[in-house]
């Protein structure tokens, strides 16, 4: 037999059921500017006393509402998005992993429009300063971004990735279920203009800097690093694109001025570190304006590299003439090392260069550049025999520079007794580099 208090509990559930009925079908305007206690009568098939019977005002029902939704399992987003119909589920075969993300968030976008939950959460945000279901709203949400977060952290663990620091769980559920209602909110109002694929194409390329591969220790700092070069290569194309329209032509820079530049930048070295000279200092002794010097240069990575250039092309002309061959490509690789290791910052941005993460210079305007003279080294070398002749003259010579740059940089300190490029030497057959002996014997 059903007590007074069983039924007085029924009563009291189904009238708070009845407020999430409304809310599910109903604009946000309902709560936020148009709540009745007629409508949510109307909605429970009871009286308007018998409402006030169990809630003396409207603001103490709208708090118990919201603690009556954290209770209900009206947000089991996994059993959601598995019973949605076949062709909203993603399709893509697994090769295809941005496909098949695209097509699982369309599922998980499904899911949380069709969440009879989903309107009054939006409507109680418009209440959120209100101290009497502050709490329970933040419980609520929290519990949605949980439920929200379980489909997807399942999907993660399919697709191999995991969190990237200092991105936690916690964290994730946050921008996973504000990217998620935010878009939901914006569909309801204008769903016919609304791309079924956007909130997918929206999370995509955060899944590719928040998450991460298991073998990739990377943090989030470390991926978007080259963000800070963005300044000068946008500004180095500005610069470009201005010195084309205009009716001064590249040619009007003379071309001897690299070159002239280069070293008065040198001068300014034997007094000011790399890290720390400025374009404007270099545009006070040189003379040209900042703007042009970004126009010749690209970046500060240029300016390293045409310091490199300068110094290897001028040591490279005091080389004893007699020598070529194999000899002369070790004696230009012993120039390049010594240059680097005296200049370690400069290395440091020659690899920017080469990543592809800064300006180039105009190539065009370098008359300095040593790295032919290097080629032509080279080429002595297979023309006599010395390298073995299945490899490509320019490749390798082109390999042996790069090797150089890295196993004379900072990165190969740590291993000091592996002479990289002298085993790339003899791996292409070059004959052992003979040691000097000392005249004087012991």
């Amino acid at each position: 037999m059903t007590t007074a208090n069983e039924r007085h509990s029924a009563t009291r559930t189904k009238i708070l059921n009845a407020g999430v009925a409304v809310w599910a079908d109903q604009t946000t305007s309902v709560l936020v500017n148009g709540f009745t206690v007629a409508r949510i009568a109307a909605a429970a098939n009871i009286t308007r006393s018998t409402f006030y019977a169990y809630w003396p005002s409207t603001e103490e029902y709208v708090a118990d509402l919201a603690t009556h939704l954290i209770d209900l399992d009206t947000m089991n987003y996994p059993s959601i998005v598995a019973n949605l119909p076949i062709d909203i589920r993603p399709k893509s075969a697994v090769t295809d992993l941005p496909q098949a993300i695209v097509e699982s968030c369309r599922a998980h976008f499904e899911a949380a429009i069709n969440d009879e939950s989903f309107g009054l959460r939006l409507a109680f945000l418009s209440k959120v300063d209100d101290p009497a279901i502050a709490a329970a709203l933040k419980d609520l949400y929290r519990k949605a971004e949980a439920a929200q977060y379980a489909p997807f952290l399942s999907s993660l663990e399919r697709w191999g990735r995991k969190l990237r620091e200092p991105i936690d769980e916690s964290m994730m559920q946050i921008i996973f279920s504000s990217l998620l209602e935010g878009l939901a909110a914006r569909y309801r109002l204008d769903p016919d203009s609304f791309p079924p694929d956007l909130y997918g194409l929206a999370l995509l390329p955060l899944l590719v800097t928040l998450t991460r591969r298991p073998e990739d220790n990377r943090g989030l700092y470390e991926i978007v690093d080259s963000l800070n070069s963005w300044p000068a290569i946008g500004f180095a194309m500005k610069l470009r694109d201005h010195e084309t329209a205009s009716s001064q032509s590249p040619a009007a820079i003379a071309g001897t001025s690299m070159r002239e530049i280069t070293i008065a930048i040198r001068r300014l070295l034997a007094r000011i570190g790399f890290g720390e000279l400025s374009m404007s200092e270099i545009a006070a002794v040189t003379g040209y304006s900042e703007s042009t010097l970004q126009q010749m240069f690209g970046s500060r990575p240029g300016i390293a590299m045409c310091l490199l250039f300068v110094n290897c092309f001028e040591r490279y002309q005091s080389v004893e003439p007699h020598l070529d061959g194999i000899v002369l490509v070790r004696e230009f690789i012993d120039i390049n090392t010594d240059e680097i290791k005296r200049n370690p910052v400069i290395a440091q941005n020659m690899m920017l260069l080469l990543s592809g993460h800064t300006a180039q210079p105009r190539y065009e305007l370098i008359d300095f550049d040593p790295r032919p003279l290097f080629d032509v080294a080279v080429r002595q070398a297979f023309e006599r025999g010395e390298l073995r002749s299945d490899l490509d003259p320019k490749q390798f010579s082109i390999l042996l520079q790069r090797t150089v740059l890295i196993e004379a940089g900072p990165i190969a300190h740590a291993t000091p007794q592996i002479d990289g490029v002298e085993l790339l030497l003899q791996a292409a057959g070059a004959p052992p580099r003979e040691v000097a002996c000392n005249s004087t014997t012991v």
